[in-house]
């Protein structure tokens, strides 16, 4: 398994850092096969034009080891890992998704070329883990094999670019997706039609996530600033919570894998912020280490408490719930951050 050194990934010490100059983070995700393994998305001059980069990561002897990386025509967004081979991981890149072999650092396995817009999400099945969905600007989701370059079936309700769409962890045909439209849909893959829809903020959806110990309780994040959390057993669907902290936009939310009351968010606050839903303050931690948009975030399914995070600073880190996190401030080759140049 690449060489075998992800067998002997631990981690030592509360913080780790890499940075991924000149490429910046849109998404991180933790291995499914093995703790001490990252995937990293990234693109050149903050996805806007230019070159994509998948980097994978392992945390050996206390510091991130970079084994492999793989760079692509265009940008890369997000990045899932595989639940079946170890070593494949599907590439969100452009408008398309590209299914590589990292342990052959060039073997690109698939191309899935459906899309007509940027691919900007991407997420394998973990109950059947024989498919995977893909979320687009061009508004609609698709549901592939990874056996056939043709798409199994498209879903195209919403009325905005889809930033998301996440596999229910309870379900193997259910799926949940948010758009620009500001509404969250809930997809049976075996019809075409959403089952649900509701409008489930006032501005546009970022990011959504399922809560691993509740079945039908979904998490939101959105341009509004919250992040809220639904039963969508119910009828109408209404909110169990809704969380205020950030300062701009929130650019994706994660459940816990290991506890109920725990997500996480980050935002183009530069902050991640660990919510418990369980206690009358709900902020468990609040780090602002990154000096641009925060991107990406993902919980260690090995490790209970370790978090990463990426951002478009060029900076990924990793930490232990409730250990401070130093900066490592911005990219030094970089003349101006975006959050610079679009936040007054």
């Amino acid at each position: 398994y690449m060489g075998g050194i992800f067998w002997r990934a631990r981690m030592q010490k509360p913080q780790l850092f890499f940075r991924t100059t000149p490429f910046h983070g849109y998404s991180v995700k933790f291995s499914p096969h093995v703790g001490g393994a990252l995937a990293v998305a990234s693109a050149q001059n903050f996805g806007v034009q230019g070159q994509g980069r998948v980097h994978i990561l392992a945390i050996v002897e206390n510091q991130f080891r970079p084994l492999a990386s793989y760079t692509t025509e265009d940008g890369v967004f997000d990045v899932a890992w595989s639940e079946v081979f170890p070593n494949h991981v599907f590439i969100a890149t452009g408008d398309k998704v590209l299914l590589w072999n990292a342990g052959d650092r060039n073997a690109q396995l698939g191309v899935f070329a459906e899309h007509t817009q940027e691919v900007y999400g991407v997420d394998w099945n973990i109950k059947t883990k024989d498919t995977f969905i893909t979320a687009s600007w061009d508004g609609s989701i698709k549901w592939w094999s990874p056996n056939q370059q043709t798409s199994l079936r498209t879903f195209s309700e919403h009325a905005g670019s889809v930033y998301q769409a996440k596999w229910a962890p309870h379900d193997a045909h259910t799926f949940a997706s948010v758009s620009g439209d500001r509404t969250l849909k809930v997809w049976d893959v075996r019809t075409e039609r959403a089952v649900l829809t509701f409008a489930a903020h006032p501005l546009d959806i970022l990011s959504c996530d399922w809560n691993k110990y509740r079945p039908g309780t979904i998490v939101s994040a959105s341009v509004d600033k919250t992040v809220k959390v639904w039963d969508i057993r119910g009828a109408p669907v209404r909110p169990l919570k809704e969380f205020t902290g950030h300062s701009l936009a929130v650019r994706r939310v994660v459940c816990s894998p290991h506890n109920a009351d725990i997500v996480a968010s980050t935002s183009y606050d530069r902050a991640v912020i660990v919510w418990n839903m369980a206690t009358p303050n709900p902020v468990l931690q609040h780090t602002a280490h990154h000096a641009d948009f925060a991107t990406g975030l993902d919980f260690n399914l090995f490790v209970e408490g370790q978090i990463a995070s990426c951002a478009f600073d060029a900076g990924v880190y990793a930490w232990k719930l409730g250990e401070p996190v130093t900066s490592f401030g911005a990219d030094p080759t970089n003349q101006v951050s975006l959050q610079t140049m679009v936040v007054k």
